[in-house]
């Protein structure tokens, strides 16, 4: 059956519920589970390692991993005052550390060749604190300027439906997270705001050709048929722009490394949400609100003159 012949609106209380019971899920998994907390978040160490020879991350995370039995966060970062070309420089994020499991270490770091300590820093609960309250912030802001924008650009129902979709993408992504026990650090603060500002990208696109299809009703054209040929006219683009975002997200998480899996990882699950959103939650949303105001029944039956 081709895209134009799905008759969109007609599930879109369907779309909802599907949308209520994954929201459910996900809520459940953050309260049951909750959130594997890396140390941006929980505190720390973060120590400063230069190598005499070069040393790859991979190597540096092995050791790690075998003497801590737990993975760090790894940078490579440019060598400073380096004593030959060959040296290599590592920040490394560990949870806090005995001074027994520190010791160990450090001593089973010489295995990869001479290096130096240039530091060991606490992170503090203060500063894991204080990026918790900036995420939610950032997050919290972006959903009411969302909301400002859309109402004055398009109607307000549609700002309250497109926030509401925003909202399901950043519960559904966190409660996949849960779920796998994905690692959440300072770069989740980033990956969820890059998701809101796809899905509202996507979403805006739908709501515009919904208002634009809506001053130019059709005579005899019924709300939900209008709200149907809207998104037959955006659909085809939205899946592809996803697709194509999703092959590159499997690119980085399949071949990227350790380094960035977390970011692609979190990346794939909410720009994912966020591509369905836009139909099943936010226009979805907008039209059973509107149909309400409209005096539409359900189904094809409830025909309304177009706006002179």
């Amino acid at each position: 059956m081709g895209l134009t012949r799905v008759r969109y609106m007609r599930y879109a209380k369907h779309y909802l519920a599907f949308a209520l019971v994954t929201v459910l899920i996900a809520v459940g998994a953050l309260l049951f589970r909750g959130l594997n907390l890396g140390i941006d978040f929980t505190g720390g160490l973060l120590l400063d390692l230069q190598f005499e020879r070069t040393v790859s991350i991979e190597q540096v995370r092995t050791v790690i991993s075998s003497v801590l039995g737990m993975d760090a966060q790894i940078q490579q970062v440019e060598p400073k005052g380096a004593p030959s070309p060959e040296a290599t420089e590592f920040l490394v994020r560990t949870p806090e550390l005995s001074e027994e499991q520190k010791a160990t270490l450090y001593d089973s770091l010489n295995h990869l060749g001479p290096y130096t300590l240039i530091s060991e820093d606490a992170v503090s609960g203060t500063v894991s604190s204080e990026l918790t309250n900036k995420a939610l912030l950032a997050v919290g802001i972006a959903a009411v300027l969302q909301v400002i924008y859309i109402s004055i650009r398009f109607q307000f129902r549609m700002g309250v439906a497109a926030v509401i979709a925003l909202l399901h993408d950043v519960v559904i992504t966190m409660g996949v997270l849960a779920i796998f026990q994905v690692e959440v650090n300072s770069t989740f603060v980033a990956a969820i705001l890059t998701v809101l500002g796809y899905s509202m990208n996507d979403t805006v696109v739908v709501m515009d050709r919904l208002r634009e299809n809506l001053q130019n009703r059709q005579k005899g054209e019924s709300l939900e048929a209008m709200a149907t040929r809207s998104i037959q006219e955006v659909i085809t683009r939205s899946i592809y722009t996803g697709v194509s975002v999703h092959i590159m997200l499997l690119v980085m998480i399949f071949l990227g490394g350790s380094t960035i899996l977390d970011l692609a990882s979190t990346l794939f699950v909410g720009i994912l949400a966020g591509t369905y959103s836009s139909v099943t939650v936010a226009a979805a949303l907008w039209f059973l609100w509107e149909r309400t105001r409209d005096g539409s029944p359900a189904g094809p039956a409830g025909v309304r003159p177009a706006k002179a």
